[in-house]
């Protein structure tokens, strides 16, 4: 049952899966990981259909008026009657990703007005929530209390979940740093979207790893250029740069790993390093 620690959390967030349209209800009971899937393979549908692919942008506001995302809406409510607990560690990292990643276009779809970028909305990431069974989960708490294990954020330095809150029994005991090509938040920079599942999680994570940073890391006129995630949460990766680069090098391609390799050769001037990220979003 939801508490009334929940309900006053919910009073303080944007939670986008309240209501439920009793014409469209889906009476199909599935359980928590196929919701998720069914949730993601639903967004990347209707991604796909408001897509303008020569200009590359999304129309949400068509996106946000259709049928479609009415029937979203009605698999949205769903996960208020899931037991997380119920799912084992791969299961849960499935589930969470999936989640994640719709809830950031569900977000985007809510907004009155579409941002140049997802910086520009106040507190996108600690406001936008789902009730996921009798508990509320904000982007954040998604990504940093349970996909992260309850690491630190990179902007505040302190854990999302405090030490008696009870999501905490949801965490992910080990943090697996390839998730953080798994995660869209909506950015130019950010990776692409897949649907996971415990059968395919080991080789989607692979696969998003390999094609994240095989486009991103480039050398340019003397500079290896690197996604700002990998400076972000360095400490996910390596317990320093060195490490860092050392993790990514068998991912990347020839030119940036023959780079990395003089960057770490003593007594090799090699090239430097510059981080980027590109918030803008994609629309219409």
């Amino acid at each position: 049952m939801t508490t009334s620690s929940d309900l006053a959390s919910c009073a303080s967030m944007k939670v986008l899966n309240l209501k439920q349209d009793p014409g469209l209800k889906d009476a199909m009971d599935a359980d928590a990981l196929s919701l998720s899937r069914l949730l993601q393979t639903s967004m990347l549908r209707m991604t796909g259909e408001f897509l303008n692919e020569v200009a590359g942008t999304v129309d949400y506001l068509a996106f946000r008026l259709s049928q479609d995302y009415r029937q979203y809406g009605v698999l949205a409510s769903r996960l208020q009657d899931v037991d997380v607990s119920k799912l084992n560690n791969n299961q849960r990292m499935a589930f969470f990703i999936n989640v994640y990643n719709a809830l950031t276009v569900d977000s985007l779809c809510h907004l009155k007005t579409l941002p140049a970028s997802t910086l520009d909305v106040e507190n996108f990431w600690t406001t936008n929530a789902y009730l996921i069974g009798p508990h509320t989960y904000t982007l954040d708490q998604i990504e940093h209390g349970i996909l992260r294990g309850n690491k630190a954020h990179p902007s505040s330095g302190t854990p999302v979940l405090s030490p008696a809150d009870p999501r905490l029994e949801h965490r992910l005991p080990n943090l697996d740093p390839r998730i953080h090509f798994a995660l869209n938040c909506g950015a130019k920079t950010c990776p692409v979207v897949r649907v996971y599942s415990e059968s395919n999680l080991e080789a989607a994570l692979e696969t998003a790893t390999n094609s994240y940073l095989l486009q991103e890391v480039q050398v340019t006129e003397g500079v290896l250029k690197l996604p700002q995630i990998l400076e972000w949460y360095q400490q996910d990766f390596a317990d320093d740069q060195e490490g860092m680069l050392r993790w990514i090098q068998v991912y990347v391609d020839e030119a940036a790993s023959a780079a990395i390799t003089d960057i770490l050769t003593p007594g090799i001037t090699g090239p430097k390093i510059q981080y980027f990220y590109d918030w803008s979003l994609n629309t219409a």
